[in-house]
């Protein structure tokens, strides 16, 4: 008898029991995409490793750690079926880089495991052709055919990730339904039929319509549930402001996903502010445990953030499915959805086999960055060509998509009826061009108005305003707070406006999208188009005043405030469309018309086209030979990263955490505690000079810390250079100075 694995309460389970039971999971998870007999391959091969008498040693006898899974990829591979290899030889460590010829048997590449395998240096497993057959997938390849290349080389590294997840969370549910003693229960009983059948009986309060307003919001559900009967495809919703964009999108995506047969929803967005607020209407609606919401500032275990997971139940199913998203409703990050796509670990890629066949809305569609734009588009369009998905691009302000998914053979189709029209209908503010303002002359006009709000470009010029106004009834809103005291402000905020209070906020872009503040003016230093319509969102937001009432004032900075090279250049394009524009030379235009945003995002792609793809991954994946397969998995895992590295994690201390951070700091922090933590964790760029906490915090910040891999920065500090940095942690002293190594 061989082992595999063996429980705490003594129980043993065999390999070829575990290779069978993984096999025959990871294939029902290939299903939706026709990969059923190749998954299956790869489950019966992954662990013939144990078969080894050291690894027989190790798990009965507590020997020295064993390479399990180079054996299983070298018999795959001298079956032709290199495809499987990889799978079965990243099942733990992650999806390898295929290598070169010049490597040898120590390289972590596919390469260099398989030459370990030819000269014998590792482990024998030859007992399990005793009682493992290992076969040739039947049937026709699965390879997709890419629409970019006869070979198809960029479906094929795609395939492999897909087929990869089917593995590893087969490997990963099987291993904890043996060691656990039962598998799991799912998330949610109801069905995607059942949670339409609720959000139809949410909606119908609006029916009969009985103002102008929701006579418009009824038209655009009217035309989602019309277009849900579209064969999958891309799709388009753009819908401004007050046009009730966040029930419309979810009535289109749970109708076409019911008449599709798909098996889940799934929203990334770019802000987690946004996720919160629509996770939030989507639990009141279809029930809490129908919407999983994933990214890094919610906390499965956090009782008084969401007062009815207080289940230990449903705090263990919303933590469990948030390692493979097997729930109806995701609700996650831009950064989470497409670095996911493009992982070689095991703990990211385990989700992706969920995503086939499901309907992807994505939320403001425009804040995809554009350095990483053609190998976000490239995903996407192998998950609507080869994976059975429909992707919704969500905005009021559209990107250019069509053309460059046209010039791959997919169309976008509007689902919007007539948005020049649905524009012109909810219009609510007007734009002035007030030219070159100074910073005094900006905070007088702000201090003139008992609420408004400005919007820079600028920390720098958002705290020099901030001071300018200095009293109770201002407010100081940009990136540097961390995710609890920034709800803490906007709730503030929010409470002011409602009771019509002196409220004057100076933010940074972060306000924009997804915060749902109404100001009866709003300020915004010149951006992009995108950017200004999105704070033009935040101005007369519930219809209170009539749109010539409501003003946006853009404005230029007399100082020269240093901007990053990417917002000077959307500020430069900004200005251009401007000045084409009819009345630009007057005092107002509108920009934020279709047509205005049509011509600023046609300009920015055109100005951006050889960055699309800046850290070169779409190269690297689509440069291997598929005679050779060296796919650089990991080279492109690394390289693809939606948010810049180059900064270190710290906590900012609040007096509701004391108790966690002195367990981390003991070194008896668990999981709960490490989570909390996050909730209040900033991000700091290397060589980042002068951070202060924000004032509400200040007087609780006094040192840095190190504890585990939690860096906590408590107090006005400097971040040292990465010179520093590589010798070590940087002390700190009780005044709060940083002290050399």
């Amino acid at each position: 008898m061989h082992v595999s694995h063996v429980a705490e309460d003594g129980r043993i389970e065999e390999v070829a029991d575990h290779l069978r039971e993984v096999a025959e999971m990871a294939a029902e998870f290939a299903r939706p995409f026709g990969a059923e007999s190749w998954a299956y391959a790869a489950g019966m091969a992954h662990d013939i490793g144990k078969y080894s008498t050291e690894f027989q040693n190790r798990i009965l006898c507590d020997g020295h750690k064993v390479d399990h899974s180079t054996a299983g990829a070298a018999l795959l591979d001298q079956l032709g079926l290199k495809l499987l290899a990889y799978c079965v030889a990243g099942h733990h460590a992650g999806l390898p880089d295929g290598g070169t010829t010049a490597d040898v048997e120590d390289c972590p590449t596919l390469r260099g495991r398989l030459l370990r395998a030819q000269h014998g240096s590792i482990p024998d497993c030859a007992a399990y052709a005793r009682e493992v057959e290992l076969n040739v997938p039947k049937g026709p390849s699965v390879l997709p055919v890419s629409r970019d290349r006869e070979d198809g080389a960029d479906s094929h590294s795609f395939l492999r990730r897909m087929l990869f997840s089917c593995l590893v969370d087969a490997d990963f549910l099987c291993t904890e339904r043996f060691m656990q003693g039962e598998g799991r229960d799912p998330l949610s009983e109801q069905s995607l039929v059942d949670l339409l059948g609720c959000l139809k009986e949410e909606v119908a309060r609006f029916y009969p319509p009985t103002s102008a307003l929701n006579e418009t919001r009824c038209q655009v559900l009217d035309a989602c549930i019309r277009a849900a009967s579209n064969h999958p495809g891309f799709f388009s919703l753009t819908v401004p402001t007050g046009g009730g964009k966040t029930y419309a999108s979810l009535l289109f995506a749970l109708e076409h996903a019911v008449k599709r047969d798909a098996r889940r929803v799934v929203y990334a967005v770019p802000y987690t502010s946004i996720i919160e607020q629509n996770a939030r209407v989507f639990r009141d609606v279809l029930g809490e445990r129908s919407v999983l919401e994933h990214h890094a500032n919610f906390d499965f275990d956090f009782d008084e953030e969401v007062e009815s997971y207080k289940s230990g139940d449903a705090k263990k199913a919303l933590r469990r499915a948030s390692e493979n998203w097997d729930a109806p409703i995701v609700v996650t990050t831009n950064v989470q959805f497409f670095e996911s796509l493009y992982a070689n670990r095991t703990s990211r890629c385990r989700k992706l086999h969920n995503i086939a066949n499901s309907v992807i809305v994505l939320d403001e569609a425009q804040m995809v960055p554009t350095k990483q734009l053609l190998p976000c588009l490239r995903a996407l369009i192998e998950l609507v060509a080869n994976y059975g998905c429909s992707v919704v691009l969500c905005t009021a302000t559209q990107p250019a998509f069509n053309g460059m998914l046209g010039r791959k053979g997919f169309a976008v189709r509007e689902i919007a009826p007539a948005p020049s029209e649905l524009f012109k209908k909810l219009k609510r503010v007007s734009y002035r061009f007030d030219g070159v303002l100074g910073d005094d002359d900006l905070a007088a006009r702000l201090a003139d108005r008992d609420q408004s709000l400005c919007i820079v470009n600028s920390r720098k010029q958002a705290r020099r305003l901030h001071e300018l106004l200095d009293g109770e009834d201002s407010y100081h809103l940009t990136t540097l707070m961390h995710p609890v005291h920034r709800e803490r402000v906007l709730n503030e905020i929010r409470q002011r406006l409602r009771e019509g209070r002196t409220c004057r906020v100076v933010a940074t872009s972060l306000i924009e999208a997804g915060v749902d503040v109404d100001f009866p003016v709003v300020y915004r230093a010149l951006a992009g188009v995108d950017s200004m319509v999105q704070a033009a969102g935040r101005c007369n937001r519930e219809g209170r005043q009539s749109a010539e009432e409501s003003i946006v004032h853009v404005f230029e900075p007399a100082d020269d405030y240093a901007l990053p090279s990417d917002v000077a250049q959307k500020v430069a394009i900004a200005r251009s469309v401007i000045s084409e524009m009819e009345g630009a030379a007057c005092e107002s235009c509108d920009i934020g018309a279709l047509e205005a945003i049509d011509a600023y995002f046609a300009r920015l792609y055109a100005v951006r086209e050889g960055a699309l793809d800046a850290s070169g991954v779409l190269r690297d994946l689509e440069g291997f030979s598929l005679k050779s397969l060296n796919i650089p998995f990991k080279r492109a895992a690394d390289d693809f990263r939606m948010i810049e590295e180059g900064s270190r994690t710290v906590v900012i201390p609040d007096p509701e955490i004391e108790s966690d951070i002195l367990a981390v700091k003991t070194g008896s922090g668990d999981r709960g505690r490490q989570r909390r933590l996050a909730l209040r964790r900033r991000r700091l760029r290397w060589g980042y000079q002068g951070f202060t906490a924000e004032r509400q915090d200040r007087d609780s910040c006094r040192g840095l810390v190190r504890a585990g891999r939690w860096n906590m920065l408590l107090g006005s500090t400097r971040i040292g250079s990465e010179k520093r940095r590589r010798k070590g942690d940087i002390p700190v002293t009780a005044q709060g100075r940083l002290e050399r190594p």
